[in-house]
């Protein structure tokens, strides 16, 4: 859309929503509107006006309007939980994409926004929260930060995992050990006959994009989508063993912060373990202990297959104890938190004797934060 027909787009809802002046009137000129009428804009109530105030805004660098702009980031009314089937009234996607239009100005002014706004927007603008969270002094950040690590809106996966990151630059009482605990290991055991060979697992994925419709009469919207990636243009978010990058894009609408604007930004296990070696002052590929280990156990007796399976789960939990160890040298961790943190240990087995072998009962006396899983055929 160029200059002139934007200006005809919105001085129709311009004269409808503020008082006729010579200032506050928009006019078919190729230059920007005054302070005065962005001003007059932002506090108009009306959502396309307060999107064009911030998008003009961000086009002048107009720093003097940020009282403004935070103004409205503080006064957002969230947005009430949507169900299967359900969506947004038409009013609330154009406040939606007025807000977006809003922390889009904020972000490329470099403006702070503290963190009780932030708190208000993250159940809706979560990789806009979490480029504001990252550039918040630590002291200001960290109580918001382990809020949302440990409850992130849904869904938020990016948001927990760039606050989880920032904690494990700069740990609070808890985080270590909080981190730790919930990290589910997946054990994969391969029970096989004598002589035979183990076997793999696959994984895969796959990210639906969304389909953008225009938006007649408002400004583009700048959008982040997080990446682990550094593509051209991309700023850094937050630092650390797995650097996140920011990469501004321009839609119509806003479309929310699903896989296809956070693709692999997420806390799993593997991020988990990571973040962990990092605040141990370990690299990641010397830590001794992997999220999905794998062993070959060959059957021979039930009394044999479960001394040489109840070895293979003490040799985990003997890692993780050199892990909470070094946290707890590091005054990540009190003594007392260290044996209650060990990671969760899941046993799947992998039955692949044939369907005519005898079934394998549960071994006896697995450890605490042991888990059994039913063995499957193959």
């Amino acid at each position: 859309m160029t200059l002139h027909h934007r200006w005809l787009c919105v001085a129709c809802v311009a004269a409808m929503a503020i008082p006729a002046s010579a200032a506050q009137t928009p006019v078919e000129s190729q230059e920007l509107p005054s302070q005065d009428t962005l001003e007059s804009w932002l506090l108009s109530g009306d959502p396309r006006l307060e999107a064009w105030g911030a998008h003009d805004a961000l086009v002048t660098r107009n720093k003097t309007l940020a009282d403004d702009l935070l103004a409205l980031a503080r006064a957002w009314q969230p947005l009430p939980q949507q169900t299967p089937g359900s969506s947004l009234s038409p009013e609330r996607q154009d406040e939606r994409d007025s807000m977006a239009a809003v922390l889009d100005a904020l972000i490329q002014m470099e403006v702070p926004v503290p963190a009780d706004t932030l708190r208000n927007l993250s159940p809706d603008f979560t990789n806009d929260v979490a480029i504001l969270l990252a550039r918040l002094p630590a002291e200001e950040s960290g109580a918001l930060s382990f809020e949302l690590y440990r409850s992130p809106p849904e869904p938020a996966y990016a948001l927990q995992y760039v606050s989880a990151a920032l904690l494990a630059l700069h740990p609070l009482p808890g985080f270590a050990a909080d981190l730790l605990a919930n990290l589910r290991v997946r054990a994969y055991v391969w029970v096989v006959l004598p002589g035979s060979q183990g076997g793999g697992i696959g994984r895969g994925g796959s990210c639906i994009g969304f389909a953008e419709t225009p938006h007649e009469g408002w400004p583009p919207i700048g959008q982040y989508a997080l990446s682990k990636q550094k593509d051209d243009g991309a700023s850094l978010v937050v630092g650390g063993v797995d650097p996140i990058y920011a990469t501004r894009k321009e839609f119509a609408h806003f479309h929310g912060d699903g896989c296809e604007m956070s693709w692999g930004v997420y806390l799993g296990p593997e991020e988990r373990r990571r973040l962990i070696s990092e605040m141990s002052g370990i690299n990641p590929e010397a830590l001794k202990w992997q999220t999905e280990p794998h062993t070959t156990i060959e059957f021979q007796t039930l009394p044999q297959f479960d001394a040489e399976l109840l070895l293979f789960v003490e040799e985990q939990q003997e890692n993780y104890r050199a892990t909470t160890d070094t946290l707890v040298s590091r005054d990540l961790m009190t003594p007392a938190e260290a044996e209650d943190s060990l990671p969760e240990l899941e046993l799947h087995l992998m039955d692949m004797r044939g369907e005519d072998a005898e079934p394998i009962t549960k071994t006896s006396n697995l450890p605490p934060r042991v888990e059994w899983s039913s063995p499957g055929t193959f």
